[in-house]
């Protein structure tokens, strides 16, 4: 089993992660390729001038559809995708067009050139079609699987008589597969570079954002969720708490048993947190003993609830060989047109006062 969980993890880098991990590949993905998209579209459109120009030259039929097909339809079709590329909000039609283009663009080619004696000489547009579609088109290995399988079939339905009769014709046969799975593979293997660099900018990314005694967000990390909180409750009025809180006496773990304890304290109490607080709520060290508390969409009244109950919980734990400890809590919830830095200092007031009134309390600000 652990084979075959190695091989299935080699063909994709994101088996087994969770579906929100798939979500956000999905969501990076789109935005890495937009660039992508965009140049090959106008790069494509450039060539299919040149293209038409010439076919129309030195084409004895179908000039006025080739014209159409060549000349007007698939470069306002790339020239809509590249210009969609440029806005989120218009991604989906983008890839629907850009999945429907190509079947459109084989479709014409054999219905322009199919049983034509120069038929050979058009056919490459259609070979370098499938390996535009998976290598360089911009779709997904999915999407791109579809499309070059649905131009492929057509291809083998149109041409599979008279390639199958003796002759260079045949050769047809050899060209449609090679291109199909050249261009295959070659989408394979970018897709899944594509995985594994997404997986290790999210593991760098969450290096960078972790505390690295505790494990839970450092100082960086949950000030940029404390100010999204508040610019969300500025743009959309929802409320939103912070508790934050510091370790009663910690300088005396230090002193008495040193450093090494005084480790095993903060990390036990951090892991206190984070497992009795929301799946919503973000826990963050803020330096030395001091830890903050993020709590979306809550009032000042959850919020002194929710300190209570991590009091209450803090308070009967037994820490590794200083047993008990005692924490003193602020809290203080998100009014009218706080900042960050105006919310810091509010509740840092607030557990200030619960010190100087004797510790182990929550005091609201």
């Amino acid at each position: 089993m652990s084979l075959i969980n190695k091989l299935t993890r080699s063909l994709d880098p994101l088996q087994g992660v969770p579906d929100s991990i798939r979500q956000e590949f999905v969501l990076w993905y789109r935005q890495a390729k937009a660039p992508q998209i965009r140049y090959v579209a106008f790069l494509t459109l450039s060539l299919y001038f040149v293209y038409i120009f010439m076919e129309y030259n030195i084409a004895t039929t179908h000039r006025e559809l080739r014209l159409l097909a060549h000349g007007v339809l698939v470069p306002a079709a790339l020239l809509a995708v590249g210009l969609m590329s440029n806005e989120p909000r218009y991604y989906r039609p983008m890839r629907a067009l850009l999945m429907s283009a190509p079947i459109g663009a084989v479709a014409a080619n054999l219905y322009l050139n199919h049983d034509q004696p120069d038929f050979a000489a058009y056919a490459p547009e259609m070979y370098l079609n499938l390996m535009w579609t998976f290598s360089v088109s911009g779709l997904t290995l999915r999407q791109a699987t579809f499309t070059a399988s649905t131009s492929a079939a057509l291809m083998l339905i149109v041409t599979l008589e008279s390639s199958l009769q003796p002759g260079v014709q045949c050769l047809n046969l050899l060209w449609i597969l090679a291109s199909y799975s050249f261009g295959m593979l070659s989408a394979f293997l970018l897709e899944r570079a594509h995985k594994t660099m997404f997986l290790h900018q999210n593991r760098l990314a969450l290096s960078a954002s972790v505390d690295g005694l505790t494990g839970i967000w450092n100082r960086a990390r949950i000030d940029q969720f404390f100010a999204d909180e508040v610019a969300r409750a500025q743009r959309y009025g929802t409320p939103f708490s912070v508790i934050l809180m510091d370790i009663d006496h910690f300088k005396s773990v230090n002193d008495t048993h040193g450093h090494t304890v005084g480790d095993s304290v903060l990390c036990q109490f951090a892991r206190l947190l984070r497992e009795n607080v929301r799946s919503t709520d973000r826990v963050g060290r803020l330096g030395g003993e001091e830890f903050l508390v993020v709590l979306p969409g809550t009032d000042h009244r959850h919020a002194q609830a929710a300190a209570r109950a991590l009091r209450q919980r803090i308070n009967g734990f037994d820490f590794h060989t200083v047993r008990r400890k005692t924490a003193s809590f602020g809290v203080t919830q998100y009014c009218g047109d706080d900042s960050a830095s105006a919310m810091l200092e509010r509740v840092d007031r607030a557990l200030y006062r619960a010190k100087q009134n004797g510790r182990d309390r929550i005091e609201v600000l």
